[in-house]
């Protein structure tokens, strides 16, 4: 993430916090102090941006936005990330207004309502994605459409990334879209390499380590991207020596 986008995020975390010390949402209102519902509210977002935002990077790289697992791996993540969140901004509340220890809210109805509002961060976080991709996908000028027959896509080809009826070209110095089925560029790739994922094909020399274990496995290839390893596609991982026998990941480098 640039740091621009992080600034951007973090001042959409602050306008946040701000607006929840307003509304006082859970009853925070009848603290009263709006000076201390500024400070809760506007460290709660920002907690919640480094927890949700780094969960929300695991499971990006590990999970293809879309497959079946995604919205389960969300669900989930957000439930783990709220529990720190929960008992963080249980004691920062009770540390600002020490009233609230003695009415013994049960620390169960805080974990719910913590999830509740990291649900939305979450489904707000994956809409800011999803609309960014669609945006830059629709803003990219007509790609060239590869001629059938005996044409390679020649070039240090990475990876190959299936996009809707479109595939994406990694090379070390960037990407480029190609309208053509992704089984026909295979075809065309002169390099060797193997299809990890339904929408993914890794060349061979593009892979710098393999992360994860059989049931979550991941490549990270040579310019730094994260391919995702279907289960079905760790057999002939490998079979071809990607990773060794009873290996569970991390060791080609």
């Amino acid at each position: 993430m640039t740091t621009r986008a992080l600034l951007r995020w973090i001042g959409i975390a602050v306008a946040v916090g701000v607006l929840m010390a307003v509304l006082g949402p859970f009853g925070s209102y009848m603290n009263g102090d709006p000076v201390r519902l500024a400070v809760y509210w506007i460290s709660a977002m920002l907690l919640g941006l480094a927890l949700y935002g780094l969960m929300y990077r695991i499971i990006i790289a590990s999970i293809a936005p879309g497959s079946p697992r995604w919205w389960p791996a969300l669900i989930g993540g957000t439930l783990l990330a709220s529990v720190p969140h929960a008992l963080a901004t249980r004691t920062g509340a009770f540390w600002l207004w020490p009233g609230l220890a003695q009415l013994h809210l049960p620390l169960l109805l805080w974990f719910a309502q913590t999830a509740t509002l990291g649900m939305v961060a979450i489904a707000a976080i994956d809409f800011i994605r999803s609309r960014r991709a669609f945006t830059q996908h629709n803003n990219v000028a007509p790609p060239a459409t590869a001629v059938p027959g005996d044409v390679a896509l020649d070039g240090n080809i990475l990876a190959l990334q299936m996009e809707d009826h479109y595939v994406r070209v990694h090379r070390p110095t960037g990407s480029e879209l190609i309208l053509m089925p992704m089984s026909r560029a295979i075809d065309c790739v002169g390099v060797e390499g193997l299809r990890t994922h339904r929408s993914w094909w890794v060349a061979s020399h593009a892979v710098a380590s393999v992360e994860g274990n059989a049931r979550s496995m991941r490549l990270l290839l040579s310019n730094g991207l994260v391919a995702p390893v279907a289960r079905s596609a760790v057999i002939h991982l490998k079979a071809a020596g990607w990773i060794a026998d009873g290996q569970s990941g991390a060791g080609r480098r």
